[in-house]
């Protein structure tokens, strides 16, 4: 990973998930792989995510970025907007396609990416391939070499607003650890990751699942 950011040294990524879309309880209903992409903020997200837009105010973001899914783009559009940017979208940055049978709960999601994470487990990221026909190793490599190209330009302090899943591989990454502890990593929505690349292009990991709502998630339910 690390020769991919050669040169960025000074650069700010703000890596953010989308704002909430369910209920976080596992009996909550989760949406097919035909829906999921039109998913909207929930009121209660859409609060959360002004929340974060008024903490994130002062801190003069230059590009903002998102995946495609409406989710994210409407949580970038209303960060984004306190700094006057425009917010362009990326394929790159979609979410993991691991869905449920129709009429499932997140606790099957849940129990996929278990099952991922033991496949990653024993065997490379090149042989596990994910509902979208491309291997874990592919989707990764592809949103890495994204974030390269937008972090190579002129902007100093990037928004990327993207999904849980995907943050969860591309912070096990700038962590140094092997791809099967990226459940490791927990992306609450809302949160807000803070990478700044060093000398040689080093990322270091200044800031990790930092939500405002819920700062240090002392409220949260307890997780089976």
């Amino acid at each position: 990973m690390r020769e991919r950011f050669l040169g960025l040294e000074g650069k700010r990524l703000y890596l953010m998930r989308h704002g909430q879309t369910y209920e976080p309880r596992l009996d909550a209903p989760m949406a097919s792989a035909e829906e999921d992409p039109a998913l909207s903020l929930t009121p209660a997200g859409r609060e959360d995510v002004l929340a974060t837009a008024r903490a994130m105010a002062k801190l003069g973001l230059d590009a903002a970025f998102s995946s495609t899914f409406q989710r994210s783009l409407e949580t970038a559009r209303l960060v984004a907007e306190p700094h006057g940017l425009e917010v362009r979208t990326h394929p790159a940055f979609e979410e993991l396609r691991l869905h449920p049978e129709p009429g499932g709960t997140l606790l099957d999601v849940a129990r996929k990416y278990l099952a991922l994470a033991r496949q990653l487990a024993t065997r490379d990221a090149r042989e596990v391939e994910l509902e979208c026909g491309r291997s874990v190793n592919d989707v990764v490599t592809a949103a890495e070499d994204a974030l390269a190209e937008l972090l190579s330009g002129s902007p100093q302090r990037v928004l990327v607003v993207a999904h849980g899943g995907l943050n969860r591989f591309l912070l096990t990454g700038f962590l140094g650890l092997p791809l099967h502890r990226f459940l490791a990593v927990d992306q609450d929505f809302a949160c807000v990751n803070l990478v700044e690349f060093v000398a040689g292009g080093r990322p270091w990991v200044r800031a990790l699942n930092v939500t405002w709502s819920d700062p240090f998630k002392v409220s949260a339910p307890a997780r089976s």
